[in-house]
């Protein structure tokens, strides 16, 4: 019946658009429409509904009814159903047209039409009859209220919205079609468009109805609604924040990334909308569709009951962690502070799922500056003045406002500096090198975890590798320079080194504004390194120095200082691996004195550690590794070894280069040798003090030290004795310490040996010979500036002298000695007179085997003595040094 009815209705509507006006004069109007009464609902009031509940299919949608819904039956809102979804495709046809589909065409007047019959029938639930049947059970259960609060217009219907996850299926699906309804036009939702009518015609007159499009220009201008338009427009959101379909202006833009990228997502529980948020950076995603999706993410981080999946999720979390005891639903309208709680707290959260999803929002902070609520609000106007054309997003406006610190407000400046502080622990916080790094971190660290900063560590550790791309160092460079500037932004230095940093460092650092402590409380750790007490930090204050003396930027002081000396001597050096520091020290003599103050500074660092002189570790890895592997770093320990086994003819002639530049530099500053620094640290402050302030790197304090050498103490005089050696050991002409005796080398060394020089050590033991020579003859042969010099150099135990007598550098010069006494050749040398090898014959290779019994004898000897404990009393001769003078030996 009711389909023939529709059929004649239409057949009729036809014949009298048809005929025009010639019978209009003679036509008496339509008969009214018949009308039933309906109470499915009791204690509802009744309703009369038309056409059996449903719009007038002669209406002003006839031509569509026509076109698309003639084999719909009439009533209760099936006709209104079908052309409804017509307008929600002409709605998306709107924003993603489709070639070969027809347009759907649906009048301003068939719309209006629909959208009255959903207002209308939405304020009484009896008006709806597939409503109240589906819900006659659950509305008596949970909503027959009306008895005591007496009946209001959308009543029941708000309370069957309000408890929908307790409803039963059938009931359900005609609430959730009626939030389809109010989603669409505010109308249709009788309390949302009570409270805002007057909000909409001020605010957003002129805009559409239907498509949403009214809430979403609510929503735009939401700091001018009045109280109450805000907490209904709220209410709606936070009902309609389960499904993608409520949300209309971001599925209507959305739909076709929606088919391309969540195509397999079941509608629901927010799953569409965290696909879209996921992929919303990949290829094909339009910008239109980014731009609702960051809306959405910006509503979400503002409340986090606009996240269903997290509202669940982490529902016992944040009412044990945040002290959040209210209802998740109430209407109280934006609460920031428990996303920003479970951020803070996110290690400590006992669920792993709601874990995840607090890190996703602190990633999405990191990320855009719209989603960081506390900093957007604290620099908005700091944003507007410094950031107005930086497009958000890519942590672009957090990296200009970083730019510009100086420049902040307080505010701004210090809720930017406490976001950095946050971000500092997971190289997921750290956007931009997050995305220049994927590749690195599945190179070199796709086992190492990210939190605690280990992957961030990771990637430097590897930044000077051959794979490793350009992107991911440049982001790695702008961390450690960023984290050199203030320990806090340190993160694995500022957890181990908390204690000690107030123990030690507390009053070099106020800053409480967010102004960054530029560097002082990290040149306090290391100045004050040998206090610390935590191994960690111990070891976070060596790796910090390694950042230093690799990259000049990365110590914030010595950059500041040098940096007219960079521009004017070195612009051209590629900072890393030490380079700018090499290119500074070449001009030494030229630096601005506050510069090389802060370059003295450094090398007294790098003395302490091998790991610190990036030139040198480049040039001696492989030596390090052959001779000194087993060798701990620190206390100048590597070096010394190196320095100890260079005279090995396996030793490479560049690493030798290297070292023994280094021990002549030694020569001018007594700070840069580590161990006699400790040694004579009080020696120097009670006699060499005037000569230490000079800071003159002319070798004063070793020469003041030499001469007041029986005033010291014994470790100050071993250490002394060491140091001088050890220039003796590499003696060059004109070199700071031993200039003084270079005539006496040319005179008595050099005249026999021209080639003398070209051997580490044998320039020493020349003048330790001729130091021997005068001793027995009772008469110096050394000058009187020199012998004093040999004096403190010669040690008393020949052992302890790098095992002298038994390097190559010492055999050489003994044979050579031999050589000249007797006239024979034991050494054959090449063309420079270099020794390449040993050569006896005659009765001098009788005296070598005769020797080498005497030696294996010795051993015996020497075993059976240590064995039965008997003291060992070695060769040398007794040196008697008296108070103001040298003794004779």
């Amino acid at each position: 019946m009711r389909r023939a009815y529709l059929l004649a209705a239409l057949v009729a509507a036809a014949l009298l658009v048809g005929c025009g006006h010639a019978e209009e004069s003679t036509t008496s109007a339509p008969s009214p429409v018949p009308k039933t009464t309906t109470q499915t609902i009791a204690f509802a009031p009744s309703a009369e509904v038309a056409n059996n509940d449903d719009i007038d299919p002669t209406g002003n949608c006839l031509m569509e009814i026509k076109k698309h819904c003639s084999d719909v039956e009439v009533g209760e809102g099936r006709i209104a159903d079908c052309v409804s979804d017509l307008i929600a495709e002409a709605e998306v046809q709107e924003v993603e047209p489709e070639a070969d589909t027809d347009p759907v065409e649906v009048s301003d007047a068939c719309r209006e039409e629909v959208y009255q019959y959903k207002i209308t029938r939405n304020a009484n639930i009896n008006r709806n009859i597939p409503l109240a049947k589906a819900c006659k059970i659950d509305a008596d259960k949970h909503c027959n209220i009306t008895w005591f609060f007496g009946y209001k217009s959308g009543q029941i219907i708000s309370c069957l919205r309000e408890v929908k996850e307790l409803l039963a299926p059938a009931c359900a699906k005609q609430i959730f079609k009626l939030q389809m309804d109010a989603a669409i036009d505010f109308r249709a939702d009788p309390q949302l468009y009570e409270n805002c009518k007057e909000d909409a015609s001020t605010l957003c007159e002129g805009v559409k109805f239907g498509g949403g499009r009214v809430q979403a220009c609510l929503r735009d201008h939401r700091m001018q609604l009045s109280w109450g338009c805000e907490e209904q427009l709220f209410r709606q959101e936070l009902e309609d924040s389960d499904d993608i379909r409520l949300s209309v202006r971001l599925y209507t833009r959305c739909i076709r990334e929606k088919r391309k990228f969540c195509a397999e997502v079941a509608p629901g529980s927010a799953r569409v909308k965290d696909c879209l948020e996921a992929h919303r950076h990949d290829d094909g995603f339009s910008d239109e569709c980014r731009t609702e999706v960051d809306s959405m993410i910006e509503s979400r981080v503002r409340d986090f009951r606009l996240d269903s999946r997290l509202r669940t999720t982490c529902e016992s979390d944040i009412y044990n962690m945040c002290a959040f005891f209210g209802d998740v639903d109430t209407l109280d309208t934006e609460d920031t502070s428990v996303i920003r709680c479970l951020q803070d707290y996110m290690n400590e959260i006992t669920s792993p799922a709601c874990r995840s999803m607090v890190r996703k929002y602190k990633e999405l902070a990191a990320e855009d500056i719209r989603f960081d609520v506390p900093l957007a609000e604290a620099c908005f106007e700091d944003r507007q003045r410094l950031c107005a054309n930086v497009p958000p997003g890519s942590a672009r406006v957090i990296r200009c406002l970083t730019n510009g610190r100086d420049k902040l407000s307080p505010l701004c400046r210090a809720t930017l500096f406490d976001e950095e502080i946050r971000f500092s622990e997971n190289i997921d916080f750290q956007y931009p090198m997050r995305v220049a790094c994927a590749k690195e971190l599945k190179l070199f660290c796709k086992d190492v975890p990210h939190g605690e900063a280990r992957a961030i560590r990771c990637l430097q550790e590897h930044k000077e590798d051959t794979d490793f791309g350009k992107d991911c160092k440049k982001e790695i460079e702008a961390y450690e320079h960023e984290s050199a500037s203030d320990y806090r932004l340190n993160y694995r230095l500022s957890k181990s080194c908390r204690e000690d940093i107030a123990a030690l460092c507390a009053s070099v650092c106020a800053a409480e504004d967010g102004s960054t402590c530029g560097g002082t409380v990290l040149r306090c750790l290391t100045e004050r390194k040998d206090e610390i007490k935590n191994e960690a930090c111990e070891q976070e204050v060596l790796y910090f120095e390694k950042m230093e003396v690799s990259n000049f930027n990365n110590d914030v002081i010595l950059a500041a200082a040098c940096r007219g000396d960079v521009q004017k001597f070195c612009a051209g050096t590629q900072s890393g691996e030490g380079r700018m520091h090499e290119c500074l020290r070449a001009h030494r003599s030229e630096l601005s004195d506050t510069c090389r103050k802060e370059e003295l500074l450094l090398e007294e660092q790098e003395a302490e550690n091998v790991e610190l002189r990036p030139g040198l570790m480049r040039t001696c890895r492989s030596e390090r590794r052959t001779f000194c592997g087993t060798v701990q770093p620190g206390q100048a320990r590597v070096f010394r070894c190196l320095a100890e086994k260079m005279s090995d003819p396996d030793f490479g002639e560049p690493c030798r280069t290297e070292i023994i530049n280094k021990l002549q530099r030694r020569q001018a500053n007594w700070k840069l040798d580590p161990t006699l620094r400790k040694a004579c640290k009080s020696a120097v402050q009670q006699l060499c003090a005037t000569e230490d302030s000079a800071a003159s790197e002319q070798g004063l304090v070793y020469k003041c030290l030499v001469s007041h050498y029986m005033d010291v103490d014994e470790g100050c005089q071993k250490e002394l004795g060491r140091a001088v050696h050890m220039a003796f050991f590499v003696w060059k002409e004109g070199a700071i310490l031993t200039n003084e005796c270079d005539a006496d080398v040319k005179k008595l060394c050099l005249a026999s040996r021209p080639n003398m020089a070209s051997t580490p050590g044998s320039v020493g033991q020349c003048l330790a010979a001729k130091l021997e020579e005068g001793t027995k003859a009772g008469a110096a042969v050394l000058s009187d500036k020199c012998l004093p010099l040999v004096d403190v150099a010669e040690p008393p135990n020949m052992k302890q002298a790098f095992e002298a007598g038994l390097t190559v550098a010492l055999l050489q010069s003994q044979l050579s000695a031999v050589e000249s006494t007797t006239g024979l050749t034991m050494l054959k040398r090449d063309t420079q007179g270099n020794a390449q090898a040993l050569t006896l014959t005659g009765w001098t290779a009788l005296m070598g085997i005769a020797s080498m019994v005497l030696l294996v004898l010795w051993g015996v000897n020497y075993a059976w003595r240590q064995y039965r404990g008997i003291s060992d009393q070695s060769d040398y001769t007794l040196v008697v040094k008296g108070k103001g003078g040298r003794g004779t030996r």
